[in-house]
């Protein structure tokens, strides 16, 4: 429903597959979010000293607002709220100092047909501009009879902020760079055989300008050797992952793709 009404991409943590913890996952949500829709359930009942009763909702969603009223409020950034609470549930905790005026419902379906409405008024938010790290991969040409392809770690900082201090990690299969003995003055020793890890910073790049799009490192590769070096594993090159990671200002941004992956993307750049 979010993303027919308001061509924003939703995000449900109950629906991410991958190795982060649920807290980050969430967190690192609750930072870039533009919107939050919030549905307080009915969780659990405490009866206090006098005997009294008290309906409490999911201490999850309790501390997400907690968040999210932080962004507001100390970042100063708008952040849009649509909240749905069940109307057994009491007030506690940070919402009890908040006008937030859920829309209140007994039966789930309430929700559904209540927030198309609201969603109308979404229709003008967009994703604000940010940064990108991306790995994309190119023809870099022939070798010894082989195709040599590169891959580029590529910063895309579309905000008006200049970074003038950056750490990035990239971690790559060492099986693809076999075709050459060269030594690399960015590579750090990790002792894996398996793995070839590379760091870089401002030092080794100049500083990153707003509204700039810069390619920091690229390193050339060739999936003929390193099909060579696993013949006894069919696909492994193919699924084998590179991964880059840059931190900027506390904040952690990240991108990792299969050699697969990214000869598909190439392609459909016409890279290729």
């Amino acid at each position: 429903m979010v993303k027919n009404l308001t061509g924003l991409e939703p995000f449900f943590a109950e629906e991410v597959q991958d190795l982060n913890g649920l807290d980050s996952n969430i967190l690192n949500a609750l930072r870039d979010c533009v919107a939050f829709i919030t549905v307080i359930h009915p969780r659990g009942v405490i009866t206090h000293p006098d005997k009294s009763k008290h309906v409490r909702a999911s201490v999850w969603i309790e501390q997400e607002i907690a968040i999210a009223t932080y962004i507001q409020r100390v970042e100063k950034r708008q952040l849009p709220i649509i909240a749905f609470k069940h109307e057994s549930v009491g007030r506690e905790g940070i919402r009890d100092l908040l006008q937030l005026n859920p829309i209140e419902f007994i039966d789930e379906a309430e929700v559904l047909a209540a927030l198309p409405a609201r969603l109308e008024k979404w229709k003008t938010l967009r994703a604000p501009p940010g940064v990108e790290l991306r790995l994309e991969s190119a023809n870099s040409g022939v070798q010894s009879g082989h195709v040599i392809r590169k891959v580029q770690v590529i910063l895309v900082n579309d905000t008006t902020e200049r970074f003038a201090s950056f750490d990035c990690e990239i971690r790559l299969p060492a099986s693809i760079l076999k075709h050459w003995s060269a030594t690399y003055p960015s590579e750090v020793k990790h002792g894996d055989p398996d793995w070839r890890y590379f760091s870089l910073n401002e030092k080794s790049n100049a500083i990153i300008q707003p509204r700039n799009t810069r390619v920091l490192t690229f390193f050339d590769y060739c999936t003929q050797c390193a099909d060579d070096a696993s013949m006894r594993t069919p696909g492994l090159v193919a699924s084998s992952v590179i991964k880059a990671t840059i931190w900027i200002n506390g904040r952690e941004y990240s991108d990792s793709k299969t050699i697969q992956e990214l000869a598909e993307d190439a392609g459909r750049r016409g890279a290729y």
